[in-house]
């Protein structure tokens, strides 16, 4: 079901279902039970959700859509640098991630499952995210921040490289604030590199040389 079209009542089952997941876990969850704390019937619950899945990967779908919007918030500051806006973006990546996983297994079952049985929705997401990094990229390359580069490729590796911190795998970590300084290292030697590439092009420009390369 999009979750454009949600109404009250496939809203209710939503939260019935959610607050079930996050305390019993997906697995021991019940359409049934989703439906009892709903006072209604099992067909009906079926009526608006084919599967305790379905539901699930709605749940899914608005919490990620929520997510966007803070991390569009988070690169929308007035006045930032675009390297200012990167770090902003992954760091509030990484605090989402935390919050929402750290020491949380009924959430990290969630997820799991979801990302294992339709690795379409996590596919999706990446995508919305990498759109993001690359709107940040490019506003850095218009200021000579950065050097130019694959504005499809270069996102994909920046959320390689920061996996650790902003996905589920966060449930496995251990300390916000040791976490927190060791992505701020990480995401230094991101920019380091983003900016070293645009010194060497600009180099290379005025000595009448091809670019360097990002590839």
């Amino acid at each position: 079901m999009p979750i454009e079209n949600l109404d009250e009542t496939a809203r209710q089952i939503l939260e019935a279902a959610s607050r079930r997941f996050l305390h019993y876990g997906f697995g021991k969850t019940t359409m049934s039970e989703i439906a009892g704390d709903c006072n209604m019937s099992t067909g009906n619950v079926y009526r608006y959700f084919p599967s305790k899945l379905d539901i699930a990967e709605t749940f899914v779908r608005v919490l990620r859509r929520e997510q966007i919007e803070k991390l569009r918030a988070a690169i929308a500051e007035p006045g930032l640098t675009a390297a200012e806006r990167l770090r902003n973006l992954l760091k509030m990546k990484f605090k989402i991630a935390y919050d929402r996983f750290h020491d949380r297994p009924k959430a990290y079952e969630l997820a799991t499952e979801v990302m294992l049985a339709r690795p379409e929705v996590a596919f999706e997401w990446e995508r919305a995210e990498g759109a993001l990094i690359a709107e940040v990229l490019k506003t850095g390359e218009e200021a000579g921040e950065f050097a130019p580069g694959e504005h499809e490729r270069l996102p994909r590796l920046i959320q390689d490289v920061v996996y650790r911190f902003t996905t589920p795998a966060v449930f496995h970590e251990g300390d916000f604030e040791q976490l927190s300084e060791e992505l701020d290292a990480l995401i230094d030697f991101v920019l380091d590199s983003l900016c070293w590439r645009a010194r060497g092009c600009e180099r290379a420009v005025r000595a009448g040389a091809p670019p360097v390369q990002t590839h």
